[in-house]
């Protein structure tokens, strides 16, 4: 009937034999019939019945047991299989909240987040650590899969001696490589090495099913790391000058403006220095543009390393030069321009026509005045301080004389050096 439950010998044994004993003492007396009953016809026919029936019993009930132990043993492979088809849809369904949220991910803020919100929990449980490589070596994304990186140092040297183990990718599973106490498996895409996932080297990150889960995390990482370094590339390429890796004029006149609100609100005005090279055109007249160039990327490499990481260097046209110089007085921008103009002039510079030649600069300098807006304004007076120089002499420093409120001050070069001609 509807309901009725088979008992559990497990758990219903003494209730089990209690209700066997009751049986046989309820159905005694019709038993010792049915015995009584065998016994005459054994004895009217010569027979055994008694044993046979015994041995019949015996073998019906060690039948009924074997199929109840196989019965059993299929209950238990379908649970087994259910629970394990269970456990993989879970998976699967972490993975396509994984893969989703790293198909939306367009920074690496936003990889970090996705990697720390949505990590399938069987990688979580065991300290997973990501990498992205990047030009300069490699940023961690997640370490120990909590988003902490206070040991970020020694992944990033973990992912270092890796890197040199990694066999080319050959379109089949990755090969993970152990070194330093950890397992290291390579992050591809499109064929190029973006990546490394990193785990304590131990039985459970060797287990095959954790490395069948994380092969897919992999996938989605490498694509994502790339769409980032892909994306990354394209905006810098949007906003840098090709040649010497400076901002371009777009960006110096936003990074202007955003620095003149930032000054509106501290109060700590922003300085600005313009500079051109003296005699560049003849250069490129005399010795081609392709030593023009050359020497336009010497004068940036040589210029970057005098300046601050907070300064914006920018490529405003030709060979027209402009620097952001954020919170800085007018004596101190004047003092970086004085030790730019001595660099350049102290830059040895080998010409085709010519031999070495020296190369010198002019510099305007201006400050912003207090809540200037228009970094179009503030331009435009570095750009009449330069052209002041110009007609001074060139080789020289001239401040705005509207920037510290005294006349506008110049600072010659040193005597003898060659001027070319503009």
């Amino acid at each position: 009937m509807r309901g009725f439950k088979l008992l559990d010998l497990r758990n219903d044994g003494s209730l089990a034999i209690g209700l066997v004993i009751g049986a046989a003492v309820v159905f005694q007396q019709p038993l010792r019939f049915v015995l009584n009953a065998a016994s005459a016809v054994e004895q009217q026919y010569h027979l055994d019945l008694l044993p046979a029936l015994v041995v019949l019993s015996f073998v019906f009930m060690f039948h009924q047991h074997r199929k109840w132990q196989a019965s059993r043993a299929a209950a238990l492979a379908a649970e087994t299989a259910a629970r394990i088809e269970h456990e993989r849809a879970v998976e699967l369904d972490e993975l396509v909240v994984f893969g989703r949220s790293l198909a939306n991910a367009l920074e690496l803020r936003q990889i970090e987040l996705a990697l720390w919100r949505d990590l399938p929990d069987s990688l979580r449980n065991c300290r997973l650590s990501l990498v992205m490589r990047q030009r300069s070596g490699w940023r961690v994304l997640v370490q120990d899969s909590d988003g902490s990186l206070e040991h970020g140092s020694l992944m990033e040297e973990v992912a270092t001696d890796a890197a040199r183990q990694f066999e080319p990718y050959a379109g089949g599973p990755v090969v993970p490589v152990a070194t330093r106490g950890f397992l290291c498996f390579p992050v591809f895409a499109n064929r190029e090495l973006t990546g490394a996932a990193l785990l304590v080297d131990d039985a459970d990150t060797r287990s095959p099913r954790l490395q069948r889960t994380l092969a897919p995390v992999l996938a989605f990482m490498g694509i994502a790391m790339r769409n980032v370094q892909l994306l990354t590339t394209s905006r810098e390429d949007s906003v840098r000058d090709s040649l010497t890796r400076w901002f371009n004029r777009r960006h110096a006149i936003e990074a202007l403006n955003l620095e003149l609100r930032r000054a509106a609100r501290s109060g700590n005005l922003p300085a600005l220095l313009m500079f051109d090279l003296d005699g560049f055109k003849a250069i490129n007249d005399h010795d081609g543009h392709l030593h023009g160039d050359a020497v336009l990327e010497a004068v940036a490499r040589t210029v970057e390393g005098l300046l601050r990481g907070t300064d914006v260097k920018c490529r405003y046209g030709g060979d027209e030069f402009l620097v952001i110089l954020p919170e800085t007085p007018a004596a101190g921008a004047a003092q970086v321009a004085e030790n730019i103009r001595q660099a350049i002039a102290s830059l040895g510079l080998a010409t085709i026509a010519r031999g070495n030649l020296t190369m010198t600069c002019s510099i305007g300098v201006t400050v912003a005045a207090g809540g200037e807006s228009e970094p179009e304004r503030l331009i435009a007076r570095a750009d009449a301080a330069l052209y002041q120089a110009k007609r001074e002499g060139r080789n020289r420093v001239v401040v705005d004389d509207r920037s510290n409120g005294r006349d506008g001050q110049s600072r010659e070069g040193q005597k003898g050096l060659l001027a070319l001609g503009a």
